[in-house]
């Protein structure tokens, strides 16, 4: 009989928490999921709280890294990074032991996570983290931008990428809609968009990018299509493509 090992999920996306979750249902002989957490410090006091087994940890967060929750802890779970560093990089976490997912996680290769944690019971009984940090700065990533500039005349607004419900193409404009019910107009199109935009948002049809954070409720709709209501002012419905289907059910694990 497998053992069972009690998990939290650490990710300061909420839409890669809901993924690993939903791809961890599937190895529920053998992980179950006990808490999430969305902050480093929330990581930090969870773990000590629940003393779990093993834990899903994303190194980038926006209070602590995980090298920093690490070492933090009084309790020694199993560690299983999770990283958008390229692939180069995870050269770093090969030579220190340490297994790592690498996002976006794939289910072949959590699958081998799984099968190495049913084999050995631990990954890593010591982390040189001084050394890990020293290899992966050489690889850190600028830094990310946190906001879409939008100008207006000579004028350029930051809108934050936070209060960005979903984007619309109309003719050869894109309209940048905001949770507050304001509409902003770009002449930048959508597909660029889509590479400048961070995880959070996902396109869902030809016309319309939605914020994945910004979604109050998804429902199946006919036609291999998806209803998306807007957690926005206007409560704004938005359907699908059907060429998305495939892309939508691999992104929120349906």
């Amino acid at each position: 009989m497998n053992q069972l090992f009690k998990a939290i999920v650490i990710d300061d996306e909420p839409a890669a928490r809901r993924l690993m979750k939903s791809l961890l249902l599937e190895h529920n002989d053998v992980v179950e999921v006990i808490a999430e957490a969305g902050t480093g410090m929330e990581a930090v006091q969870k773990i000590e709280e629940l003393n779990p087994d093993l834990i899903f940890l994303d190194i980038q967060m926006p209070d602590l890294t995980g090298f920093e929750v690490i070492e933090r802890l009084t309790q020694k779970p199993n560690i299983i990074f999770t990283t958008a560093y390229e692939q180069y990089a995870i050269k770093a976490f090969e030579t220190f032991s340490i297994d790592y997912l690498l996002k976006p996680i794939k289910e072949e290769r959590l699958l081998q996570s799984i099968e190495k944690l049913k084999r050995f019971g631990r990954l890593n009984q010591a982390i040189n983290i001084g050394g890990l940090q020293d290899i992966i700065r050489q690889f850190q990533a600028p830094q990310k931008a946190t906001a879409l500039p939008i100008k207006t005349g000579d004028r350029i607004a930051l809108l934050r990428f936070e209060n960005i419900a979903y984007l619309e193409a109309q003719d050869k404009y894109v309209h940048v809609f905001s949770t507050d019910g304001q509409k902003h107009l770009t002449d930048q199109s959508l597909t660029l968009l889509s590479e400048k935009l961070p995880a959070c948002f996902h396109r869902i049809h030809k016309s319309y990018i939605i914020n994945k954070d910004k979604i109050r409720e998804m429902h199946r709709h006919f036609n291999s299509r998806y209803l998306f209501i807007m957690e926005d002012k206007a409560g704004t419905r938005l359907t699908s493509g059907r060429t998305y289907h495939d892309s939508i059910r691999s992104e929120f694990g349906l």
